[in-house]
Order: C-alpha cells, then sequence, then structure tokens
C-alpha cells in the first residue's frame, strides 16, 4: 500500500471522539434492486433531529453499493446525495459534521500518519497488502494521534492527563510495530498475535470508542 496517506476516514474520528451521531441501518422503500431510487428511504428515521443537513458538506456512504456523496437534500425520513442511488436493503452510514469539520479532521489525520509511516517503513512493511484487523490497529493509532494534537470543537476537550495517556498508549502501539511484534500485513503474526490487547478488542470499526472511553476512566 506504500506509506502514504491517512489511516483513517474524518467519519471514523467524529464518530470515535465527537458528539456526532453515527447513523448505520438499512433502506426500507421497497424498491428491489436492480431498480434504484435516488433517494435513502428509513421509515422509522428522523434524520433532521440527528442533525443531517443539506449543502453543508455532510457525506453519507451506500455500504453495500461501496459509493458515498454529499448529501443535498433532507427530509425526515429521507437523503439525498449526488451519485449515491438505493435499493432497498442497502446499508447506510452517516456521521453528520460539515464540510470545515471534516477538513480539519483530515489535516491532522494526514499529518499524524507520517508517525506510523516511520514505524512501518523500519519493519520493511510499507507494501505489503495489509490484513483486516492490522488496518484497523493502524486506523485507531491514526485516530488517536489526530486527537491528541486537534481538539475538535464538536468534542469534549481532553485533559493533560488524557492526552498524556493516550500519547504513551500509541507509542506502544508503535513500539510493537517497529519491534516486529505486532506485524500488520496479510497473513503474518507478530510474537503477540492475537493477543495485542486493544487492536484485539476493536476489531471492528464501531468498538474503538467504546474501549476508549473506559480506557480515559481507568
Amino acid at each position: 500500500m506504500g506509506c502514504t496517506g491517512r489511516y483513517a476516514e474524518a467519519w471514523q474520528f467524529a464518530s470515535f471522539f465527537c458528539i456526532k451521531s453515527l447513523l448505520v441501518g438499512y433502506d426500507d422503500s421497497g424498491t428491489a434492486f436492480p431498480a434504484t431510487n435516488a433517494f435513502l428511504t428509513v421509515s422509522t428515521q428522523n434524520f433532521l433531529i440527528y442533525g443531517a443537513r443539506a449543502n453543508v458538506g455532510q457525506i453519507i456512504y451506500n455500504l453495500t453499493r461501496g459509493t458515498n456523496g454529499l448529501i443535498t437534500g433532507v427530509t425526515e425520513t429521507t437523503i439525498t446525495a449526488t451519485g449515491v442511488t438505493w435499493s432497498n436493503g442497502d446499508e447506510y452510514r452517516v456521521v453528520f459534521i460539515n464540510a470545515a469539520e471534516r477538513a480539519h479532521i483530515e489535516h491532522w489525520l494526514s499529518i499524524t500518519a507520517g508517525d506510523i509511516h516511520a514505524a512501518l517503513a523500519a519493519v520493511g512493511a510499507c507494501d505489503c497488502t495489509m490484513s483486516a484487523w492490522g488496518a484497523n490497529f493502524l486506523a485507531e493509532i491514526n485516530i488517536i494521534l489526530a486527537r491528541i494534537f486537534y481538539d475538535c470543537p464538536c468534542s469534549p476537550e481532553l485533559t493533560d492527563a488524557d492526552k498524556k495517556r493516550l500519547t504513551d498508549l500509541v507509542e506502544g502501539r508503535l513500539a510493537q510495530i517497529r519491534s516486529g511484534e505486532v506485524d500488520v500485513c496479510s497473513g503474518a503474526t507478530g510474537s503477540l498475535f492475537p493477543a495485542i490487547g486493544f487492536a484485539e478488542q476493536a476489531a471492528t470499526e464501531f468498538a474503538l470508542g467504546r474501549i476508549l472511553g473506559k480506557e480515559l476512566q481507568e
């Protein structure tokens, strides 16, 4: 994959650290594939209450189709987005951050990814095929690093003690990569695999927020 770019997306950062609603569900329009609608329909949802807004840079993802687009229209039960169509049962994901928030988060994710690049380069792992759990492991490091340096206006302020704790946690994870204890490449195992604690528990992209909260409270 090369040691370039960031390892997490703004929606992941926002759902883990910011006071923003992460919504995941399914279209229930009744329109059977291959027929599609230009808008997502969820009859049991109220997108306006959760903070969905049109033309402010919010993005919705169609996980079933692997597409995403800027939200251009919102009602209580529907969302329209540029270039995204929907059939019954399509899975959606959306975090209601605006364009400015997303740009700032992506900026800090990109900057702090350099620490991860250096750790991977140290063990020749820049060009390997990343394992699924390895991608999540690097994403959590990237998210935590960005949060240490960036006080997102949508999230509670971290204390100096919180930042120190997160810094120590990340330094430990990067050291595990450099030492070969954790090998994030597909088909490879480091000496700590699979009992690598934080990454093992956060095997899905939605688990990290709960784990981080518990870490900070202890």
